[in-house]
């Protein structure tokens, strides 16, 4: 019987991974035309505690290639401590295009980030909403990438984000993040839109307000980014951004504990999938299974090296590619020891994930 499950679960995980590396080549970067009127554009971003993270942003975003007279950039302090509010008010006074609200009690009614965001938007004049997050960096075309990507395909950009740093942690960080982006990505190519990064992603506003904002999933901590991917992608269509004038780049976590939490507080939406896309939860139920029956093989002695070989090949071969689509450098090592510890770090992620045992800054 386990054999038969065995060979199951294996059969659904090829299937995934034809259909994602097939999806990635079916991405082409949508070119910027001198001929389309530059739209309105609201960067819209929601900052608590990033007295370090933000000047180096803020000198990102008022370098922009972007007519000044189309574009403003929101920031919401969400009750910081540190000089966070000190900063946006000082960037507010000195740019007319930067605008600043202030958070100073917690909403009774919406969690956190969702609230800072709801705010953020409602004050927005654009016609385009572009986010990011305040720890991460953007080119000068940044906002044009997504902004016209957008009014292109008439759709929700999904914008491509990396890790910075050069450190071993940073590197397994990066090929750990490359690898969802990757099955998004392959998933997108299908015209199959299952999440983004809320550190990178551009939409009309009239959409937003079409899905009821995040009222839907007020009272969620985490997942934002997949609930306005596949929440406007039911209502048009979705557009994986592959143009490197769009790519994100963002600060690694700082200690194994803060990015096992970090990765269990995004597994926890998981389950949300069982009624909104049932094929995306395959996917990660198959995710499960697979890495679980690897371990558990390991363990009983039953035969496992066969199918860990093939896994670590056909999970290199989806990296490999989503590394090229991205022009992105991977290091091999990280990518052996990363997929070494899967069939261990992937069940332990779900299962803390399906029962909320993470922390976030509420």
């Amino acid at each position: 019987m386990f054999y038969i499950f065995t060979f199951f679960c294996l059969t659904i995980y090829l299937f995934f991974i034809i259909f994602i590396i097939s999806g990635l080549f079916k991405h082409k970067i949508i070119k910027l035309s001198s001929d389309i009127e530059a739209p309105t554009v609201s960067v819209v971003i929601a900052a608590r505690n990033e007295e370090k993270n933000l000047p180096d942003l803020i000198h990102d975003l008022i370098n922009q290639e972007y007519p000044l007279n189309k574009l403003e950039i929101i920031f919401i302090d969400d009750r910081s401590t540190d000089l966070t509010s000190t900063i946006l008010s000082e960037a507010s006074n000195n740019y007319s295009f930067i605008k600043y609200i202030s958070i100073s009690e917690k909403s009774l009614t919406m969690t956190s980030k969702k609230n800072a965001l709801s705010k953020g938007i409602d004050m927005a004049t654009g016609e385009i909403i572009v986010s990011t997050d305040a720890d991460c960096r953007v080119g000068k075309l940044w906002a044009s990438s997504m902004a016209y990507s957008v009014l292109n395909k008439n759709c929700i950009s999904i914008g491509f984000s990396t890790i910075n740093g050069d450190k071993f942690f940073d590197q397994y960080q990066k090929i750990d993040f490359l690898g969802i982006i990757s099955a998004n990505a392959g998933a997108g190519g299908w015209n199959q839109f299952w999440s983004g990064t809320g550190q990178n992603l551009a939409y009309y506003k009239k959409d937003f307000l079409d899905i009821d904002g995040f009222n839907p999933v007020k009272e969620k901590i985490s997942g934002d980014d997949m609930y306005l991917v596949q929440s406007i992608t039911k209502i048009k269509t979705g557009l994986i951004n592959i143009d490197p004038n769009s790519f994100v780049r963002t600060v690694p976590m700082a200690t194994l504990k803060s990015f096992i939490n970090q990765r269990i507080r995004w597994s926890s939406n998981a389950k949300i999938n069982i009624k909104e896309n049932r094929f995306f939860f395959i996917f990660l139920l198959n995710s499960l299974l697979f890495n679980f029956i690897i371990l558990i093989s390991f363990l009983f002695g039953n035969s496992w090296i066969p199918i860990f070989t093939l896994k670590i090949i056909c999970d290199g071969l989806v990296i490999i590619l989503g590394a090229k689509l991205f022009d992105t450098h991977i290091n091999l090592l990280s990518y052996f020891l990363w997929a070494l510890l899967q069939p261990i770090y992937v069940p332990l992620i779900a299962f803390m994930g399906l029962r909320e045992k993470f922390t976030w800054k509420e």
